[in-house]
């Protein structure tokens, strides 16, 4: 007897929506490292604060292998027993990683825990998609599911801080490990023991594909996770990285074309919207690169510690939340996605204009308000609309479209996220050593001044560096609001289409006549 439920039949209707909405909400806040927290877990472990930035990348990997054949890990397993075990599982890496002091364990754990996140995750946001949108509406879910998961991560950055500031990084872990523990006896009492769908086997997955993929991604991640700190092509390691993940790629591709059951879906790029909405991916990702700048401005210029750093990300929310209210009601109306992208590159134009006017030594918080407002509204505009429009002619069917999510969400998430963030930190370093040689004629007048004009230096190259970058990026969201402003979306030569059949049809009738 199959039952796509989770809970019991006795248990309340609206004690299991609000279970739902409980259990969604914790496992978001979860993760296995807080990236708050580093620099805690740096000077208490002896760890390098690059091992938990690979450990970072290492959870978003995991949460997209396991992406392309989740379901049939759901069909082949109880519900009870696929809840029980991976909130179990995630509790036991919680442990770990706040035990151990040995780097490559926090990655390999961190990648494990991705795994369970969604496997567990998965478990809760199907009946949420069936009780926001019964009717299968793509809009509507996306535009209450990411407002929930990008404001549910900023808010857990603060939380996080807030509870290593009294209980330290290491007692968050083991409070952390301790609710995982309490969900599970829960799901141990409430949940039923019956299957979501008939039982199926693991003989069609391609292990062989899913290991050339994540050794791939995990070679990537360590390049952006090391590469500054071994300086680059410089370092054997990062050579022997990049060689893994140039061959591991090439093997996944060729693989992935000859196969039966391939573990990607590679066909979807046939289609033109996919094609363009990795693009837009990338103009994304961009904007998302400028979150560097931002940071080292505020801790290098402003002097703001992790918890004030933490606060100035909840002033994301509010745009966040206006985006999903005006995606709601723009996706109920069927208003074509073009301008609701570009309303959201416009939203990042500004807000890096914005920065770029305040580069100043001194700032008072409350300036970075309408800012971060307009930062939060891009993010969940563009987390919205491009999905849906890179998504919306993939068919949707779980055959097809899960494994077409997971290379796209990996694509967004991780590749170019990662790679702007680790370019914007180079160019960060380069551009700031280049104003300190510009200023280099003017230490032998400084030496008598003492540490404190020397420290003026510092800054003011810290500042030449964020302007310089910000500048570029204004550049190219000029190309970018350019590029989307005259993209068609596929509108405008629909509406060319229709007016050349209304005057070949108009001829047609005067000839008749």
């Amino acid at each position: 007897m199959y039952n796509r439920g989770l809970f019991q039949k006795w248990v309340p209707g609206i004690l299991q929506l609000l279970l739902i909405m409980l259990f969604l909400i914790l496992i978001n806040l979860i993760n296995p490292v807080n990236q708050s927290n580093v620099g805690q877990m740096v000077s208490s472990t002896g760890i390098l604060a690059e091992y938990y930035m690979w450990g970072l990348y290492a959870t978003i990997i995991g949460i997209s292998i396991v992406l392309p054949f989740v379901l049939r890990i759901k069909n082949r397993f109880r519900n009870k027993v696929l809840l029980v075990t991976s909130l179990t599982l995630m509790a036991v890496l919680n442990v770990v990683i706040a035990t151990t002091s040995i780097g490559e364990v926090v990655v390999a754990a961190c990648l494990v825990f991705g795994v369970a996140k969604m496997i567990c995750m998965l478990e809760f946001i199907l009946p949420f998609r069936g009780i926001i949108s019964p009717d299968g509406d793509n809009g509507r879910f996306y535009s209450v599911l990411y407002p929930i998961t990008l404001g549910l991560s900023q808010f857990g950055a603060f939380i996080s801080s807030k509870l290593a500031l009294v209980y330290g990084w290491d007692g968050l872990h083991y409070y952390t490990a301790a609710t995982l523990l309490i969900m599970a006896m829960i799901m141990t009492v409430l949940g039923h023991n019956q299957r979501f769908d008939r039982k199926l086997p693991f003989y069609g997955i391609d292990w062989l594909g899913v290991f050339y993929y994540i050794t791939a991604l995990m070679s990537m991640a360590y390049i952006y996770a090391f590469g500054k700190q071994q300086d680059w092509f410089n370092s054997p390691n990062i050579i022997f990285s990049f060689v893994a993940m140039t061959a591991s790629i090439i093997a996944l591709i060729i693989r992935q074309l000859t196969i039966k059951r391939p573990f990607l879906k590679f066909r979807l790029y046939r289609i033109r919207e996919v094609r363009v909405g990795l693009l837009l991916l990338v103009a994304q990702g961009m904007y998302m690169g400028v979150g560097t700048v931002m940071s080292i401005y505020t801790s290098a210029i402003l002097g703001y510690n992790w918890m004030i750093n933490s606060q100035i990300g909840l002033m994301t929310i509010p745009g966040m939340l206006l985006a999903a209210f005006v995606a709601f009601h723009w996706t109920k109306h069927k208003i074509p996605l073009k301008m609701y992208i570009f309303l959201g590159f416009a939203a990042y134009f500004f807000y890096t204009v914005m920065l770029y006017f305040m580069m100043t030594p001194q700032l008072s918080i409350t300036q970075l308000y309408l800012p971060q407002l307009l930062n939060g509204y891009g993010m969940c505009a563009l987390f919205i609309a491009v999905w849906m429009y890179t998504l919306g002619k993939v068919p949707q069917s779980t055959d097809v479209i899960l494994p077409s999510v997971a290379p796209v969400m990996i694509f967004r998430s991780f590749i170019i996220m990662g790679l702007f963030t680790t370019l914007f930190g180079w160019l960060h370093y380069k551009l700031q050593w280049q104003s300190v040689e510009n200023l280099a004629i003017y230490f032998d007048a400084m030496i008598p001044a003492g540490v404190g004009a020397l420290r003026d230096v510092q800054l003011g190259a810290v500042l030449a560096a964020n302007k310089t970058l910000l500048g570029y990026s204004i550049v190219a969201g000029l190309f970018i609001l350019t590029s989307v402003f005259f993209h068609q979306f596929g509108l405008q030569k629909y509406r060319v289409f229709i007016y050349r059949n209304y005057i070949n049809d108009k001829r047609m009738k005067n000839a008749a006549i």
